[in-house]
């Protein structure tokens, strides 16, 4: 009798701290969410045009708890339907949030939203890179092509003193494709320590003269990276000490409010 009945305070225990679990991080969804409906993106350059719009859904749920970050997910703006910043909300242990934010475009951009700062990346080309792989014929083939190329990626970081290799995520965080301005197939990966993406690597076939595949990087976080593309370095990146809201990444903490 007695065992039975630790057994059924045990089975009690578990399921009350899985619920708490369950909560919290509800409690850090729905706050993320909130944070990132509070924002504003326009083209800075041209308030008439119609505003990039905000997937309603994060792309990515993340976290890394070895580096103290308890929650956190992954948005995408969009022009249309091809992307044009992405942003990496995340909550650490003891409260406080971080925005990282990282243009997908070559335009002028402002977001606002915020009661300390704003973000208004000037206006910069992207760089491309052709690539020699031909662009199957379906879209099935491309996409299957695409999961091929960026396994031949491989990402580190030099972060506080030590080289981290960065893990692949299995599945795109965001795919489109986009005729109308010659975009058959585009996917974004993204290259985690834990599960929190700290390069995003973005593949496209485009139609030009012919189908070619074209690549290119954008950093989600402030630490030295590098690129390697067939054991061959294609990318890097400096390690960030200070942030500029004029540039294309951008990154700024808020403080828990204390009451």
């Amino acid at each position: 009798m007695r065992n039975w009945l630790l057994i059924v305070v045990f089975a009690c225990s578990s399921s009350t701290l899985a619920q708490d679990a369950s909560k919290r991080s509800s409690d850090f969804s729905e706050g993320l969410q909130q944070r990132a409906d509070s924002l504003e993106m326009i083209w800075s350059t041209d308030a008439q045009r119609p505003a990039p719009t905000l997937l309603k859904s994060p792309v990515l749920r993340c976290n890394d708890p070895t580096r103290g970050e308890a929650d956190g997910a992954v948005w995408i703006w969009l022009d249309g339907k091809r992307p044009v910043t992405a942003m990496c909300l995340l909550q650490y242990v003891g409260g406080r949030q971080n925005y990282e934010f990282v243009s997908l475009c070559d335009e002028a951009l402002r977001v606002s939203g915020r009661p300390d700062w704003s973000w208004e990346p000037e206006a910069t080309a992207r760089a491309w890179t052709r690539l020699e792989d031909s662009v199957p014929d379906t879209a099935m083939k491309r996409q299957f092509a695409m999961r091929g190329l960026v396994r031949r990626f491989e990402v580190t970081e030099f972060y506080r003193g030590q080289n981290f290799t960065l893990r692949l995520l299995n599945r795109p965080i965001y795919s489109y494709a986009d005729e109308e301005h010659g975009v058959k197939e585009g996917a974004i990966f993204a290259f985690t320590n834990g599960t929190n993406p700290e390069v995003l690597v973005q593949l496209e076939a485009r139609h030009d003269n012919s189908d070619a595949w074209y690549v290119s990087y954008a950093r989600l976080g402030s630490a030295a990276l590098t690129v390697k593309l067939d054991e061959k370095e294609a990318w890097t990146a400096e390690a960030i000490e200070a942030h500029d809201e004029s540039k294309s990444y951008f990154a700024t903490n808020e403080r828990p409010v204390k009451p």
